[in-house]
């Protein structure tokens, strides 16, 4: 079985089941994980994770001692970063983008902004999470013939359709996300608040950890909230799907920050999607080629406190759109992105590169 080096700097962000759900997947190849730093590995087991060497020299050696075939860097950073070590090895590489490294604003002054260019002109294949990143990488200058749009998948075995109970105005109102300033979820609280005026039984559940955890339980003191927004903290990713399951409407306000930082197809809203919520979110990123508007949800502007309200108010009030949407939502992730299904379309290009890289 061919030898893939899955490069992921650190191993493994609580974020990032959806790299975990493709790693533990592949059946065709055999990934070994190379790392910097190891963390989460309770949450995320895997029995090949190898320290990932400091010198591009050292890199090579261990990549040549494992006979590696292929080099799938995860994020631009890895793969301008492992460049170098292709070239000596002779070996193909496959860069995943994903969303905050490429950005929508340059920063010449930035070696990784200046490197691209090169990474995308040596890089054998780039895969993208939408047709949005796409358009971001030929901006960027990467030829439109490299790149693949890889949808990452979930695990519809754990999150399936669940039929709710037609509740009306105590609706809970979830949304999951690492806490950072790109989810918008200054706005969603803000929001909620109105919601709540008109809807005092409505809860609102935020499930996540990041460094604005600080600011935003200060905001939801000074609005009076706190007996009804909850920063729910990290969550195992075995849990979420029952927590899903005792929601009503899901709810995501993604936002670009100034530094250009976008989503790319939040897995959280796939997850969401498939348990059969409602969504409500922006119109950010490669979030409108999941939710349709008027169909699997609602989409508003990015930073808009009272479309934001609106739509919530709406679907609070609408038991039957709720079940509606809910049901077309889970439809669609059933048809397009079961994991094991991503997988396999993964495992085609690692097929192809290696032909490839050997004539």
């Amino acid at each position: 079985m061919k030898k893939i080096a899955f490069v992921r700097t650190r191993y493994l962000p609580p974020s990032e089941t959806f790299i975990y759900e493709e790693l533990k997947n592949i059946k065709s190849f055999k990934p070994i994980v190379f790392a910097r730093k190891k963390m989460n590995l309770k949450r995320f087991p895997f029995p090949r994770i190898k320290k990932l060497p400091r010198g591009l020299g050292a890199i090579a050696r261990a990549f040549k001692k494992r006979k590696i075939k292929l080099i799938h860097a995860r994020f631009g950073n890895a793969g301008v970063r492992l460049m170098n070590v292709k070239r000596r090895l002779r070996i193909p590489m496959l860069t995943s983008f994903h969303g905050f490294d490429l950005p929508t604003k340059r920063n010449r002054r930035k070696s990784y902004h200046r490197r691209l260019p090169m990474l995308f002109r040596k890089g054998d294949k780039f895969t993208v999470p939408s047709h949005h990143m796409k358009r971001k990488l030929i901006r960027w200058g990467c030829p439109r013939r490299k790149i693949k749009i890889m949808y990452s998948g979930i695990n519809l075995k754990r999150f399936f359709y669940t039929e709710r109970a037609p509740k009306i105005n105590a609706n809970v109102i979830i949304s999951v996300g690492r806490l950072h300033k790109k989810k918008g979820f200054h706005y969603l609280i803000r929001a909620f608040k109105k919601v709540h005026n008109q809807y005092p039984s409505s809860r609102l559940i935020i499930v996540g950890e990041g460094k604005q955890r600080r600011e935003l339980k200060r905001l939801i003191s000074s609005l009076k909230l706190k007996k009804h927004v909850r920063l729910r903290g990290l969550v195992a990713h075995s849990q979420m799907a029952a927590l899903l399951r005792k929601a009503d409407i899901f709810c995501l306000p993604s936002v670009t920050t100034i530094e250009g930082n976008q989503e790319g197809i939040p897995n959280a809203i796939k997850e969401a999607m498939a348990t059969g919520l409602p969504i409500v979110s922006t119109r950010h990123g490669g979030i409108p080629e999941l939710v349709t508007n008027g169909q699997q949800g609602l989409l508003v502007r990015e930073r808009d406190v009272k479309g934001l309200a609106r739509k919530l108010k709406q679907l609070v009030g609408n038991p039957s759109l709720r079940k509606k949407m809910g049901r077309k939502g889970s439809s669609k992730i059933v048809r397009n992105f079961n994991s094991a299904k991503q997988v396999r379309k993964l495992e085609s290009i690692y097929r192809q590169l290696i032909r490839k890289g050997r004539r």
